[in-house]
């Protein structure tokens, strides 16, 4: 059981942090946390279900989490919100222009000195 625990949570650790797949982590580090739980009550293998075990429990954290932001941006759909933040942004950050427009605070910068050498001078 410690080497599945441990195993299950490696694996369910590493899936947890993928954007997107990360909520699918959550079965693998529930049984981790689980197998853990029973691989501390035997003597052999203690360390491999203390590590699967704190793994499965930082793993389902983050696959909360994902779980959460999905639900969030879902929620936010829904109701309109998310489309008015987008557009609040872009108008904010308006994009389609090849050039930065300079800041006026910011002076220009210098021009170029007059190139030395024999050409330059009369």
């Amino acid at each position: 059981m410690a080497i599945a625990a441990l195993v299950l949570g490696i694996l369910g650790l590493v899936l947890s942090f993928v954007p997107c797949l990360g909520m699918y982590a959550m079965p693998l580090t529930i049984l981790a946390i689980i197998l853990g739980g029973l691989g501390m009550k035997k003597v052999q293998g203690k360390g491999m279900s203390i590590a699967g075990l704190v793994m499965g429990v930082i793993g389902t954290l983050v696959a909360g989490w994902w779980i959460y932001a999905y639900m969030s941006v879902k929620q936010g759909i829904k109701d309109g919100s998310f489309d008015h933040a987008v557009d609040k942004w872009s108008k904010e950050h308006p994009m389609g222009s090849d050039t930065a427009t300079p800041d006026p605070a910011t002076p220009p910068p210098p021009a170029d000195p007059a190139p030395t050498g024999s050409a330059a001078t009369p």
